[in-house]
C-alpha cells in the first residue's frame, strides 16, 4: 500500500483508516467498483451479503501509536445471516474471515500493506453445517471510500474458492473505544458492519 489517508479533524476516523489499512487483507483486491448499498442495482445483483463482527478484538502487535512503526494485524471477523440476492449462493448461510496483514502504521497513516486472510464458508446459521468452501482474498493496491475511512479498505476480489473473481466489499464501525492511540496506543479493535460479494 502506497498510499494512505490524513483525516486531522476526525481523529478516530483517521485512526479506523489506519487500523483498517492494516488490516486491509481481510477484504482485499484491486478496487471495486463501488460499495455497498450505494445503488438498488448493486443490492438486486448482489451474489451474497452478510452481516459482519468481531466475537474477540482484532488485535494488534506492537500497539498502533502515534509514532510510524511496523504492526501486524490478526483476527477472525465472523460472517452472519448471509442471503443471496441474486439467487447464486442460497448454500451459504454464514462465514469466518481470518486475517494477518502487517503494515507501517501509526493512528493516522499506513502504507506498505502485506498479508493474507481466507474465508471459511458454512451451509448453517452461525458457522454450523457443513463447509461449502474456502475462498482466499488477496491485498489490494487501492480501496473504495464509502461512510468511513474504514471503508475504504475493505474492499476487494476473491482471488481463488468460492466465488473467485468477484469483487468483495465492506462497511464497518469500531466496537469498541478508539481514542486511546494518541497516549497509550491501540493494541485491539472489535468491529461491525456488513459485507458484499458481486
Amino acid at each position: 500500500m502506497t498510499r494512505g489517508i490524513r483525516t486531522e479533524r476526525h481523529p478516530a476516523r483517521a485512526l479506523m483508516a489506519a487500523v483498517a489499512t492494516v488490516l486491509a487483507v481481510s477484504l482485499t483486491g484491486p478496487a471495486a467498483t463501488a460499495a455497498p448499498d450505494t445503488a438498488p442495482a448493486n443490492r438486486a445483483t448482489a451474489t451474497l451479503r452478510c452481516s459482519m463482527r468481531t466475537t474477540a478484538p482484532l488485535t494488534f502487535s506492537p500497539a498502533v501509536s502515534a509514532g510510524p512503526r511496523t504492526v501486524t494485524a490478526r483476527g477472525t471477523v465472523n460472517l452472519n445471516e448471509c442471503t443471496s440476492p441474486n439467487g447464486r449462493r442460497k448454500n451459504i448461510r454464514s462465514g469466518a474471515l481470518t486475517v494477518r496483514g502487517s503494515g507501517r502504521a501509526t493512528c493516522t497513516r499506513v502504507t506498505g500493506v502485506r498479508g493474507s486472510a481466507t474465508i471459511t464458508w458454512y451451509s448453517g446459521p452461525g458457522r454450523t453445517g457443513r463447509v461449502v468452501g474456502r475462498s482466499s482474498v488477496a491485498p489490494a493496491s487501492a480501496g473504495v471510500g464509502g461512510y468511513t475511512p474504514l471503508d475504504s479498505f475493505l474492499s476487494g476480489r476473491i482471488t481463488s474458492g468460492p466465488m473467485a473473481g468477484q469483487h468483495i466489499a465492506g462497511r464497518a464501525a469500531p466496537t469498541t473505544n478508539v481514542s486511546s492511540c494518541h497516549g497509550r496506543g491501540l493494541s485491539s479493535v472489535g468491529l461491525r458492519g456488513t459485507a458484499t460479494v458481486s
